[in-house]
């Protein structure tokens, strides 16, 4: 437990941490993209997986940080479940493993509400609503 503890406060300090980089890089003319929203994978006490928050709002090539802080790996993949035609097809993070994090851009995704699942426990559910850039 003290382990999930020390990664998680490690992962905090990470997270809080880019957006400071990020305004530092990007002022030196990078095209770098601000990071906009934290979604959290996190599992509470009873084990259920959750998403934190559940549902995120973006402007289109707005970036999206997604940190792993649950004891298995998940991923963010379009769609509503593993049933839905189109899961995958619009964005999948693949698999998450724990304590680590990744940076999704959604430059493929037009203004819109878009769900998505946990590909390993597709009862995890959440929601990108991708607004214009400008």
């Amino acid at each position: 437990m003290e382990l999930y503890a020390g990664i998680t406060m490690i992962l905090f300090g990470i997270i809080l941490a880019l957006p400071v980089l990020h305004s530092s890089y990007a002022q030196t003319g990078s095209n770098a993209s601000p990071i906009e929203a934290v979604i959290m994978i996190k599992e509470a006490q009873n084990k259920t997986v959750y998403y934190q928050p559940d549902t995120a709002t973006v402007k289109v090539g707005g970036e999206v940080l997604i940190a792993n802080v649950a004891k298995s790996g998940h991923s963010v993949t379009s769609g509503t479940g593993p049933d839905d035609p189109m899961a995958g097809k619009k964005f999948n993070t693949d698999i998450i493993k724990p304590g680590a994090f990744v940076e999704y851009v959604p430059e493929n995704l037009k203004p819109g509400n878009y769900s998505f699942f946990s590909s390993t426990d597709p009862h995890v559910k959440g929601k990108f609503i991708i607004v214009p850039s400008s």
